[in-house]
Parts: structure tokens; C-alpha cells; sequence
């Protein structure tokens, strides 16, 4: 027997205050964006299933349409985004500049509400960094509504090449990066011990300059691509961390992630998709509520 207040696990229901607070994120969010020169879009809730495939580890939910054709719901907006505006990016009139609000599902129920940005005109993630902490500061306590809450969530940067570098240089797996088996990354190499160390731009600034670790070329140049990211932040709860892998296998540079007890609030970095360079971040509107309420 079903309950008629039940719904299917891995769905969403926001009423009262906690639809409140969403609605408030998204307002506050969208006004940042406005701000800051970007245009809201759309995508339709289902696509064909073939342009479904490319996202990673995220099974879709299946349909068919009236042709008996196999379509799927949106699992992935960045995708959708490109894909959809791809055609129109050569005419000037076009802004390249966009955010949207609105939720992604995975196999079987579940529905993941977010609210994502992607630049595609400027791979540069430092103005991404500097809006995510706009809308931190800027989010309202709901105990306090009068108010500002600071949020205290950790930040941490990191550069996808670096481990895809290593894997290449040291002959290590990469599922052994996503995976995080320190176990395996400290045995490879004594280099590789030494970058699974580096917690802060200091430390990293010892391996850069300490002449003995004989760093490929290849290999420093994106630790000072890190390097050089991380210097220009001043955020109290930042760590940098060179061997994390992006969950995403789209993104291909530097990213970034806020999180707080283990649960990622917002995430973004440079990526590619369809032969487009970009950059973009998602804001995980549901952890971040969560993370709010607590």
C-alpha cells in the first residue's frame, strides 16, 4: 500500500520555509548573474537519448516518443546547453553568457535541482569564484532572516591535468585518482607522495621552487597554472589540492568545488564539450538548502 502523502525515493518536495529558501537562493542567485551579464535559458526537460550519452556515471531515465523513438530526461544541463546553442555561437548578436535554473534526473527517481552558469567567451574561473562567494555571503539565514549569514564552507581548487599528467608520466590508472587510493598514488612515485601532501599554496610553492623534485615541464606548468589561482584567492577555508580528479569528464583545466561536511555545494571548472571551450559552475540548490537548515 502507498501513502497518498508518499513520493518515489530520490524525488523532491519543498513547501513552507524550505520552498521559501529555495526561492530566495534562486532570486538572489539570478539577480548576481543579471548583474554580471549573463542571460537565463531553458533547455527542454527531454532530449533524444544519443545526445544523453556522454554524461559520466549518471544513468538516464528512458522513454519513447510517438516514432517510437528512444528520448530521455534532461540528466545533464551543461550538455543540453551547449548542444542546443552550438549552432547560433558564430552570430554576433548571441550572448555567450548563460545560466539556468532548473533540475536534471538520474535512473530510477531521482531529481537533482540546481542552477548552473557557463561562459563561453572567457575560460577564465576566477569571476566564477568571486560570484560563488557573492552568493555564500549573501545568503540569508532563515533564523536570523534580518540578518546576512557568512557561510563557512571550505573551497578547494585543483587542476584536472595534473592527474591525467601523472597517470600518463607514472603509468597510473586514473581510476585510481577518482577513486582517491592514497595507498596507490604514494607508491608510484616519490614525487607523487609529495602532491598528495600539498594541502595550501604554500606547500605548493615549495615543491615549484625546491629544484630537486626535477618536475616534468609539462607537469609544472599546471601547478603554476594552481599556483597562480590559488594566490589570487583570499578565503579563509581554502585547500588546494593538485591530484583531485573532477567527477565530471568534461572538465579538462582548472575547477574548483565548495563543500562542507563532505557534501559538495558548488562546483565548476574549465571544461570542453562538442569542440566549445568554456567554463562553468553548477550551484547544488538542494545540498545548499540543506546546508542552510543545519
Amino acid at each position: 500500500m502507498i501513502l497518498s502523502h508518499e513520493i518515489p525515493q530520490g524525488c523532491k518536495l519543498y513547501f513552507g520555509k524550505n520552498a521559501r529558501i529555495k526561492r530566495e537562493l534562486e532570486n538572489l542567485a539570478s539577480t548576481i548573474l543579471y548583474q554580471n551579464g549573463y542571460e537565463e535559458i531553458v533547455t527542454p526537460t527531454f532530449a533524444y537519448l544519443e545526445h544523453q550519452r556522454d554524461t559520466h556515471s549518471r544513468e538516464v531515465v528512458r522513454t519513447n516518443n510517438q516514432f517510437n523513438h528512444q528520448i530521455a530526461l534532461r540528466n545533464d544541463s551543461t550538455i543540453d546547453t551547449i548542444r542546443l546553442l552550438a549552432p547560433h555561437l558564430r552570430e554576433t548578436t548571441l550572448s555567450k553568457r548563460w545560466f539556468y535554473i532548473q533540475p536534471i534526473f538520474i535512473y530510477p527517481t531521482t531529481e537533482v535541482h540546481q542552477i548552473g552558469v557557463e561562459n563561453l567567451e572567457n575560460c577564465d574561473i576566477f569571476p566564477f569564484l568571486e560570484m560563488s562567494l557573492q552568493l555564500l555571503n549573501g545568503i540569508t539565514n532563515p533564523k536570523k532572516s534580518s540578518n546576512m549569514h557568512k557561510m563557512e564552507a571550505f573551497l578547494q581548487l585543483s587542476n584536472v591535468k595534473i592527474p591525467q599528467i601523472c597517470a600518463e608520466k607514472f603509468g597510473i590508472p586514473l581510476e585510481v585518482f577518482e577513486k582517491i587510493d592514497v595507498g596507490a598514488i604514494e607508491s608510484a612515485n616519490p614525487l607523487m607522495a609529495k602532491l598528495l601532501h600539498i594541502c595550501n599554496k604554500e606547500s605548493l610553492k615549495e615543491i615549484l621552487q625546491d629544484s630537486k623534485h626535477n618536475l616534468p615541464n609539462v607537469l609544472k606548468e599546471e601547478l603554476e597554472k594552481l599556483y597562480h589561482l590559488a594566490l589570487n584567492i583570499h578565503y579563509a577555508h581554502c585547500i588546494v589540492s593538485p591530484l583531485y580528479y573532477a567527477p565530471m569528464s568534461y572538465y579538462n583545466g582548472l575547477f574548483f568545488r565548495f563543500f562542507a561536511n563532505n557534501i559538495t555545494l558548488i562546483l565548476g571548472g574549465e571544461y570542453e564539450i562538442l569542440g566549445q571551450n568554456a567554463c562553468g559552475f553548477g550551484i547544488y540548490t538542494d545540498n545548499l538548502i540543506q546546508f542552510i537548515k543545519e
